[in-house]
């Protein structure tokens, strides 16, 4: 039976052409795996420039181990790698290593520009560009292991070492985990390791917060369209599910370690789930997939329409992101699980102690970035607490949070009853603020601005004083903002409608600026901060670089080590965008307008140059679009997207 049902689902898979899709590791053991034994993986194998003719060793998960062997070991650190791994390549890119090649990624992984610019591999489920693969010379190539049965010899035969990853619908979390911390040791330092590893922490510790706050529900995973299978709790998606409060009652039907097995629709009928989770290869997105098993509802109304998640719209419809293993991007996807879930369904778990204990507040991956990988723990909820940067104020606000004191709004208008209940502090960027001031205050929590920890930071914390860090300043892109909204939810809200209202805007805007998108695609944008006669460039990370990018525009600057950088007059000139966005200290558009264009008049020969500003394509902004304003993005944003609308529309 096994057997028969593992060849049933290999067979759906292909049809699916589903790329990098694989069953469990083979029973074949690569050339290039030295035999020698090893009883811990505790050596340290990134290598410095001083080192790198040393052996370099790459260990194999526990759960490979018998396929592939203990480990790969090569005679240096390889200097030319391609990689065919979406997982492999974004343990990569964190550790600094930059291959030759690489395969084509899904959108929503996040790599940096230069990976996007690499040569591209062609592979799928069970084809691999093998001539152009060896014609690069690589002295390494990582790629799947369900590649490896075809294509190992020939690579045997070409003198390329590889090493072999497991990826698909059928690895489970934990096999995830252990392969992004095999190449975070390998290929970075002890300490991109760890941090890697609190990354994993933090998400497991956010689960086990919801499942802890929810009570179970009993749940099937189906897989396909029209749902042709069910997946276990050891499947890639059931094994995340495992970690919340769902009960898959797929384990009860079918021997879990299957990971998935075709779908009995009587036993479907029978155990009646309260919520189905519904994924598919096919559907790109949640909406698709809504659409098409909807038409199959349609069809077999009788059947569906029986299930208790069917009638009270229980039914959970994710995008193939889902489907199967993406390396560390899975902690993006249980965060953003776990929002879905809390939005749909919350925390229906109380306790007359809530008011006493413990509150954490976790950082985001933007934070951990910077070095902020410890979450802050206060033994009860605060009542008395200090915000010395603008961007968390109005989530605070939204989710009922006690300030006692906030910066002064200058562009920003707080609401009347906050502005009416907290004292303001002066800590503008020219001010010579006293931190004593808040001292006096006896706050048991301050938010700070990161820019601040060893100053004001440093002072706080030897009063004993509790300091929670946000990402603040010019730079801050719409990621950030939202995960550090999501993290103030995570501690302050749950459940509540306010933080429910919060994601939900959230949505809106990213379900509109999706909508847009391909309108704006191919158009081209400079973005200029400026205090003339100093002008910044912002890289698509900026503040206000960060919208236009959103809405589909192509920033002309790019720039890895900094979001913004003195302007290159010189090299300006050959940008030629189609529009040019200015903003800076002013009070409203009309006023940075008015600064801007006697800075032109100054040098018309210069500016008039660059085409989009000698046609009048510029458009300006005031000040409240230089700074992080937290959830004040989402209004900044809508104004925006009316600007440009407007812009166009004339």
């Amino acid at each position: 039976m096994k057997k028969f049902i593992t060849v049933i689902l290999a067979a759906a898979l292909s049809l699916t052409m589903l790329a990098s899709c694989s069953s469990e590791p083979k029973d074949n053991t690569s050339s290039n795996i030295s035999e020698e034994s090893s009883s811990s993986q505790t050596s340290e194998s990134s290598t410095t420039e001083s080192e790198e003719n040393k052996e370099f060793v790459i260990y194999y998960p526990s759960y490979m181990k018998e396929t592939e062997g203990e480990k790969l070991v090569l005679p240096q650190k390889p200097q030319k790698v391609v990689v065919l791994s979406n997982s492999a390549m974004q343990i990569l890119v964190r550790c600094d290593v930059k291959p030759i090649a690489f395969r084509k990624s899904p959108d929503y992984i996040n790599f940096p520009d230069w990976v996007k610019e690499l040569p591209v591999i062609e592979t799928g489920m069970n084809n691999l560009d093998l001539e152009t693969v060896i014609s690069m010379e690589p002295d390494l190539v990582i790629m799947g292991n369900h590649l490896k049965e075809t294509y190992e010899k020939q690579l045997k035969d070409a003198n390329i070492p590889v090493y072999y990853t497991s990826e698909g619908p059928s690895i489970s979390y934990k096999e995830v985990k252990e392969e992004a911390m095999v190449f975070a040791r390998s290929f970075g330092s002890e300490e991109m390791a760890k941090e890697i590893e609190n990354e994993f922490k933090a998400v497991e510790e956010r689960a086990e917060k919801f499942r802890s706050s929810t009570s179970s529900k009993k749940a099937m995973v189906l897989f396909g369209v029209p749902p042709a299978y069910q997946q276990t709790s050891m499947s890639y998606f059931g094994s995340i599910l495992s970690m919340l409060p769902y009960e898959n009652i797929s384990d009860k039907l079918v021997d879990a370690s299957l990971r998935m097995a075709p779908l009995d629709l009587e036993k479907l009928v029978e155990l009646n789930p309260e919520v189905i989770f519904a994924l598919s290869p096919t559907a790109p997105t949640a909406d698709a997939l809504e659409k098409l098993y909807k038409e199959e509802f349609n069809k077999n109304a009788k059947i569906w329409m029986s299930l208790d998640a069917v009638k009270n719209n229980n039914i959970i419809y994710l995008s193939n992101e889902y489907v199967t293993s993406k390396g560390i991007h899975i902690i993006n996807s249980i965060n953003s699980l776990i929002d879905m879930l809390e939005t749909k369904f919350g925390s229906d778990k109380t306790s007359a102690k809530a008011e006493t204990t413990e509150v954490t507040i976790n950082y985001p991956a933007s934070m951990k970035e910077k070095g902020f990988t410890e979450a802050l723990t206060l033994k009860k909820m605060p009542e008395k607490v200090v915000v010395m940067s603008k961007a968390p104020v109005l989530a605070l606000h939204e989710l009922g949070v006690k300030m006692i004191a906030i910066p002064k709004g200058g562009a920003i208008q707080w609401p009347a009853d906050l502005e009416s209940s907290t004292e303001k502090l002066d800590i503008g960027m020219n001010s010579n603020f006293d931190i004593e001031t808040v001292i006096a205050l006896e706050p048991d929590l301050v938010i700070l601005g990161a820019n601040s920890k060893d100053t004001y930071g440093k002072v706080l914390s030897e009063a004993n004083i509790p300091v929670y860090y946000v990402d603040a300043g010019h730079t801050v892109p719409y990621s950030s903002v939202k995960d550090q909204t999501m993290a103030l939810v995570d501690a302050f809200g749950q459940s509540s409608d306010k933080s429910k209202e919060l994601i939900a805007r959230f949505d809106a805007l990213e379900k509109k600026l999706n909508e847009m998108q391909s309108k704006y695609s191919n158009k081209s944008v400079m973005v200029l901060q400026s205090a003339p006669p100093s002008h910044y460039i912002q890289t698509e990370s900026g503040s206000l670089a960060t919208m236009a990018k959103m809405m589909g525009f192509k920033n002309v600057y790019s720039n890895s080590t900094s979001p913004m950088a003195l302007l290159d007059m010189e090299q300006a000139i050959s940008y030629n965008p189609d529009l040019v966005l200015c903003v800076g200290g002013s009070p409203n558009g009309e006023d940075h307008k008015k600064v801007m264009e006697e800075d032109f008049a100054k040098n018309p020969n210069y500016w008039n140059s660059i085409p989009a500003i000698k046609d009048g394509k510029v458009l300006y902004f005031s000040s409240k679009y230089i700074a992080n304003t937290g959830i004040g993005f989402i209004d900044n944003m809508e104004d925006f997207i009316n600007t440009i609308e407007s812009f166009y529309k004339e």
